[in-house]
């Protein structure tokens, strides 16, 4: 295969700090069974740590404990050899390139949960820097994030069912120190309705209304990154928003405006100090265009905290 693309190995020249990682996600979905799933891992090589695995639900169960398949395994050594996209965990998460920056292999085998994906892009990879800068703070200095549209097909097995997937998806990985106790209320999101239309967005701000800080739209196959723009509540569910309206501006003057509704939420706790609210996301483009995705609404765990608390009976 020839030496792999930079975006494709581990950071080249990573610091000593212990907070040094290396991330990597993949989502997937069966969005007409309300199913959305992802593998998604870390390492923390200065701790010699790797976390991550497969997560799979719907609107049955909100929680590890609950939802149709939970193993996002907090304490892994990092297997022998490992590459980001070549290893095999310790938990039977097995990830290997079959083409570099185009495609990737997803496997895992254990409690009787079967996952065998095939992740395919279609298009190129974009880059957005400013993700937790604008979320945590943290330094630009030596850092890397990107952003890709793809499709995953391939098979779940789970309890003796078949679970056929073929979706549109995301993949993001990352390279820089993060540290993430002191993250800011937001939220991270994208839809794809086809190769041509699809977008990827995060938002910053408190209250129903929040300011546009990055990401890209694609329209008429052609991708800019993301200028600006708002995201409004239009409907608040009593853990995260369960429909908002979204416009977006780009660095070519393109904007446009899009109507968004959630489901199938997941209390996601992979990070100190922060709570993800992680649901599948249905997106109207307008014109009979639509598209499904993701969304993770993140806030810092103390104010979800009160704002849950505030909204139930407590005795």
């Amino acid at each position: 295969m020839g030496e792999l693309p930079k975006v494709d190995r581990f950071c080249d020249e990573p610091d000593e700090d212990p907070y040094w990682n290396e991330s990597c996600w993949f989502s997937f979905s069966i969005p007409e069974q309300g199913i959305h799933g992802m593998v998604y891992y870390f390492f923390r090589p200065n701790m010699k740590l790797m976390m991550g695995g497969p997560i799979l639900w719907d609107s049955s169960g909100a929680h590890p404990f609950d939802c149709l398949y939970f193993d996002w395994h907090h304490i892994q050594p990092i297997p022998p050899n490992a590459q980001k996209f070549s290893f095999t965990a310790p938990n039977s998460l097995d990830v290997r390139i079959i083409e570099p920056t185009k495609q990737y292999r997803l496997r895992y085998d254990a409690n009787d949960f079967k996952l065998d994906l095939l992740w395919t892009a279609i298009a190129e990879p974009h880059h957005f820097l400013g993700m937790e800068i604008e979320a945590t703070g943290a330094s630009a200095n030596n850092r890397m994030h990107l952003e890709q549209c793809g499709r995953v097909r391939g098979r779940i097995e789970h309890h003796g069912k078949t679970l056929e997937v073929d979706s549109y998806a995301l993949r993001d990985t990352s390279w820089g120190r993060r540290q993430i106790d002191s993250v800011k209320r937001g939220s991270y999101f994208w839809a794809i309705a086809s190769p041509d239309t699809a977008f990827h967005a995060q938002t910053m701000g408190e209250g129903d209304e929040q300011r546009v800080v990055g990401g890209f739209l694609t329209l008429g196959g052609k991708t800019a990154t993301l200028a600006g723009g708002t995201r409004i509540v239009t409907e608040m569910g009593r853990l995260t928003p369960n429909s908002f309206r979204l416009t977006l501006e780009d660095q070519l003057g393109r904007s446009t405006a899009v109507t968004a509704r959630t489901s199938s939420h997941f209390m996601f706790n992979g990070f100190p100090r922060c709570q993800v609210v992680w649901s599948l996301l249905e997106a109207d483009f307008g014109a009979g265009m639509k598209g499904w995705g993701d969304i993770q609404e993140f806030q810092p765990m103390e104010q979800f905290r009160r704002m849950v608390r505030g909204s139930a009976q407590v005795g």
